[in-house]
């Protein structure tokens, strides 16, 4: 039996705590190889001479460069963590490998207090969850897209949670474009389109430039219609999150342009501006695209009604998008049909695309974490 268990605690200094809690052959090996490996690690004791049951070894991640770090494992973290696998009475036959980094801090009481206070709660964190072989399933596809790691500070967001507002940059106008970005509300809810006309205007690499305003979801338009592969990479390394390709490509081509985007982890929309059965189509396709976008052309308004979809959103499908003459009051009828509501000039030709946009938001609901605590950890209790 092998279990693994992690724990980070801690605020100015910080307990990074990653284990192996096992029985059997398995372990005694994988243990043993780890005592005598070079630089050595360390058996966990309460003091000289009283190491502590079940057996726990001691590995620090990082090469120890000072006095002080030598002195800080053997004393603070060395007692946090025997104190932590003393206080937790675990049956004896187990053995526990636990690594931890070790700071290069002056040595103060205060800070020997916080480096045993600190790793005795993340040793004794990581067993807890090695036992109960937490995060679940459920939790990790619950936290996938709103974690956010705190070396990195965004989001990855994946469509996970509709309806969304999808902001189309029509606009060939960089001027524009910075205006409407700099108005938009941060919201969950929001996803940005570099529109055909913007890209054909400043290429691919405008996507770049748009996040360096508003580091969001954001969606190439670049209706494909050749050259499936190649223009999904290319949008890929401009860091786009999506690419559209256009309903009316020759079949290899959107095949071709799906698969690319399901290499590269990126999402797919199928535009239909123009198809005449856009289902018919996606039915059709031995791939099929994340988001099917049914698509009134700007050059047919007027002429030619708004394109509507009678089923249900969700029914074991894709996403489901709308674009082409999405006013204001119809957002709360369409929100019921649709999962992505796509909204041009009506935002990016306002006096106040700002208003315009928080308008459409808080008619879809509220943000993912608007309701939720900063550190939500269900550990289950013992």
């Amino acid at each position: 039996m092998l279990k693994f268990g992690e724990a980070v605690l801690g605020r100015d200094i910080v307990a990074i705590v990653n284990l192996v809690i096992g029985r059997g052959e398995k372990i005694d090996t994988v243990f043993s190889n780890a005592l005598t490996r070079v630089p050595t690690p360390i058996l966990a004791n309460l003091r000289d001479n009283l190491i502590v049951k079940p057996l726990t070894l001691v590995v620090p991640r990082n090469t120890l460069t000072s006095d002080i770090q030598c002195n800080l494992l053997h004393g603070p973290i060395q007692y946090g963590v025997a104190k932590a696998v003393a206080d937790l009475e675990l049956e004896e036959d187990l053995k526990l490998i636990v690594t931890v980094s070790v700071p290069d801090v002056p040595y103060t009481l205060l800070n020997r207090r916080k480096l045993f206070h600190y790793y005795y709660g993340a040793t004794r964190l990581a067993i807890k969850r090695a036992l109960d072989d937490y995060p679940s399933r459920e939790k990790i596809r619950k936290e996938k897209y709103r974690a956010i790691h705190p070396l990195v500070g965004f989001r990855d967001i994946r469509l996970e949670r509709p309806p969304y507002l999808q902001v189309a940059l029509d606009i060939p106008s960089m001027e524009n474009v910075e205006y409407v970005l700099e108005s938009l509300p941060p919201s969950d809810r929001i996803i940005v389109e570099a529109g055909t006309p913007l890209i054909k205007k400043y290429g691919i690499d405008v996507v770049e430039r748009i996040r360096e305003i508003y580091d969001g979801f954001i969606v190439a338009d670049l209706k494909t219609l050749d050259t499936g592969r190649v223009e999904v990479r290319m949008a890929f390394e401009s860091t786009a999150n999506a690419v559209i390709l256009s309903g009316t490509a020759p079949r290899e081509t959107i095949l071709k342009g799906i698969h690319e985007c399901e290499r590269c982890g990126i999402i797919s929309y199928l535009d239909t501006i123009n198809v005449s059965d856009p289902f018919g189509l996606y039915h059709s396709l031995k791939l099929k695209p994340d988001v099917l976008l049914l698509h009134r052309a700007i050059d047919e308004e007027g002429k030619v009604p708004m394109r509507e979809y009678s089923g249900v959103k969700g029914e074991r499908g894709p996403l489901l998008g709308i674009a082409g003459g999405v006013t204001l009051d119809r957002i709360e009828e369409l929100k019921e049909k649709y999962d992505i509501i796509v909204v041009g000039r009506g935002i990016t030709r306002s006096r106040d695309p700002g208003r315009v946009a928080r308008a459409i938001i808080n008619k879809l609901g509220e943000d993912i974490d608007q309701y939720r605590l900063e550190e939500d950890e269900d550990v289950p209790l013992r």
